[in-house]
């Protein structure tokens, strides 16, 4: 079972544990500067018109995440879609990816965009499932990524 609400600073320790275990999956140094924003996630997500998610287990503990990260008006990034090694294939990420899009939604957002490690196969099934079109390999920070990118209606 999982309840899925709004991101609290309470998270953070669980955000952050989870982060380091996806992206150390992925052969990607965690703390690289890139993912700056991770933890400041009030600054970067909430204050800004954005949106956090977590995803939570029985037990209490966050094991799911995921932002929307407002660019511009009528544009956002899906951002930090991470679910726990252990919890991967479930379908929690597309829980959260789909609370995150119809959030998009509610806010006025058209146009979506989000990049994923190159050799992050699951992921890249994953957005291109729900609809998002592959814009083509790119450098981003010294990681090589694809880019994608989903109209909403």
């Amino acid at each position: 079972m999982i309840q899925i609400r709004r991101y609290s600073p309470l998270d953070h320790d669980d955000v952050w544990r989870i982060h380091l275990l996806v992206i150390s999956e992925a052969n990607v140094e965690p703390t690289h500067q890139h993912y700056h924003d991770i933890l400041n996630i009030p600054e970067q997500y909430l204050h800004t018109g954005g949106e956090f998610l977590v995803g939570i287990g029985d037990n209490g503990v966050v094991f799911a995440m995921g932002g929307l990260k407002i660019i511009s008006e009528g544009k956002a990034e899906i951002k930090r879609l991470r679910v726990h090694p252990s919890f991967q294939k479930k379908g929690y990420g597309q829980l959260i990816l789909s609370k995150l899009e119809l959030r998009a939604q509610e806010l006025g957002i058209q146009h979506l965009i989000l990049d994923t490690l190159s050799n992050q196969y699951g992921a890249q099934k994953l957005f291109e499932k729900n609809g998002y079109k592959q814009q083509g390999p790119a450098i981003i920070d010294g990681f090589n990524v694809v880019l994608y990118e989903k109209k909403l209606a």
